[in-house]
């Protein structure tokens, strides 16, 4: 795991012959901005991490409370992962799902926002009109034709759902509206209707199939919840199941007669207590654990038959809602049937928002493509030597074994017009290049060996010695107009 984390949840069983796993896991993270904010996230405060942490190939999240206008580059482009997000139109700060798959496992090849199919695709008409999900010939199929556009538009106003194809199953993310203020009875049931719907034309007339994961809002039985009582005080009713919701769910699930669904963790824990995934923090409840089940994790009856692990992780914290997560055993030649091209990754993709198309993120621009090749490692360290130097005088390292390259620049003592010697600097101006130099300083003399210099005593009377030395031998040869000669010592 990426940074040096470890997978915080248990690896599932080995199947007797070979398969490929693939986890999907569900979280209402009531915000997301929050979460990374709380034990274990906060480690490290990074979504890739975060999921490599849950060992998680598709990672589906509720209640992101997100505007459109408020998306961050690192929520959009996670190094590693495709990012799928749909948001409410109208409320700010309000419901809004997303879903992240891992690309190395499973990309898409469709995707959607909204369970109706009416809301705008990204596919154009022949008047150049943008077509409903429902009227591309893309679409994923499974649309309740009865449902005006309008009315399917004010259903997936709220950013509530997306729905998936990987082509071998159709994957809901949905968060469901709950009826905590008594008013909104007709949306939620509304909303509950279509989805019902949705999942039966996908599973029964075009047969595919399915997974529903996400916050269903629903307390489906009696050991699903601390306090039982509660729930039947809605409408007067004493009967736990006569609920509108719990009836529709029940209609939907296996053992009913009609059930098309599994709740795979009650399917490998049947008679367990204290699955509870939510808690009311206001009272908090979590630490001695007086919740209820609202989030789950719902396939079809043959996609149930390769789920090998599947459970809450009340550890993890973050929200008022905890993780659910399960592990599907696919055969492994089915491997590569869950990958769309990188091309063919559907518009609804984050990395196709204008604001990051064509970008990668800050982690990828410095990720390297290829292994590094150092340059200073191929060239030997080099020093200029002064001729007819002494070997000596030569460096007692071996040099050919250095990984840098440095280069000893000469230091040149020049006679100044007082007869001391100085050391030589750039040329201060052009017209000094030209001027006749000074008749007692007929010749340049160079003396090299770094920066240990005699004292300037001792300078000037080696300098005067040589310059009288050079003088006589230049009116002897003749060549008096020689304005440099350089001298070795």
């Amino acid at each position: 795991m990426s940074d040096g984390t470890s997978c915080l949840i248990p690896s599932s069983p080995t199947p007797s012959s070979p398969s490929r796993r693939i986890r999907i896991v569900t979280f209402n993270i009531c915000g997301i901005r929050n979460v990374l904010q709380f034990h274990p996230w906060n480690v490290c405060r990074s979504w890739a991490t975060m999921f490599d942490m849950l060992d998680a190939d598709i990672v589906c999240f509720q209640e992101t409370k997100l505007q459109r206008k408020d998306i961050e580059e690192s929520m959009a482009i996670v190094p590693g992962f495709e990012a799928f997000f749909s948001f409410s139109r109208y409320k700010k700060g309000y419901s809004g799902v997303a879903v992240y798959t891992r690309d190395s496992v499973c990309r898409p090849f469709k995707a959607e926002e909204g369970i109706t199919g009416c809301l705008e695709s990204f596919d154009l008409g022949s008047n150049g009109r943008k077509l409903s999900y429902r009227e591309s010939e893309s679409n994923i199929g499974g649309y309740d034709y009865v449902i005006n556009p309008s009315d399917g538009q004010e259903i997936d106003s709220e950013g509530r759902t997306l729905v998936l194809d990987f082509r071998k199953f159709v994957l809901i993310c949905v968060y469901c509206p709950a009826n905590s203020t008594g008013d909104r009875s007709h949306y939620r049931e509304t909303f509950l209707t279509t989805l019902s719907n949705r999942i039966r034309q996908l599973v029964e007339i075009e047969m595919r199939e399915v997974i529903l994961v996400g916050d269903i809002n629903i307390i489906r039985d009696r050991i699903d919840t601390a306090d039982p009582g509660e729930c039947v005080k809605d409408g007067d009713n004493l009967d736990f199941k006569a609920t509108f919701a719990r009836q529709l769910l029940d209609t939907l699930l296996v053992p009913h007669p009609s059930g098309i669904l599994v709740d795979v963790c009650r399917l490998l824990f049947p008679a367990r207590e204290g699955m509870y995934t939510c808690w009311n923090q206001k009272i908090n409840a979590r630490p001695g654990n007086y919740g209820s089940r609202l989030d789950y994790l719902l396939c079809t009856k043959a996609l149930s038959n390769i789920c090998s692990a599947a459970n809450i992780l009340p550890e993890l914290l973050g929200s008022d809602h905890c993780p659910v997560y399960a592990d599907l055993q696919f055969p492994i030649d089915w491997a590569n049937k869950f990958m769309a091209d990188p091309e063919d990754t559907p518009r609804l993709a984050a990395r196709y928002f204008p604001e990051f198309s064509g970008r990668r993120s800050i982690l990828e621009m410095f990720k390297a493509s290829g292994p590094r090749i150092s340059v200073a490692s191929t060239v030997p360290l080099q020093v200029e030597q002064a001729p007819g130097a002494d070997k000596m005088d030569k460096p007692d390292r071996n040099v050919e074994n250095l990984t840098r390259t440095k280069v000893i620049h000469k230091r040149k003592l020049v006679p100044s017009s007082n007869g001391t010697s100085k050391r030589s600097n750039q040329q201060k101006k052009l017209t000094a290049f030209f001027k006749q130099p000074p008749s007692h300083s007929s010749s340049t003399a160079i003396k090299e060996g770094g920066d240990e210099f005699a004292s300037d005593t001792e300078e000037s009377s080696f300098f005067s010695e040589e310059i009288s030395r050079v003088s006589r031998a230049i009116e002897e040869s003749g060549y008096a107009g020689s304005t440099s000669v350089t001298v070795s010592t």
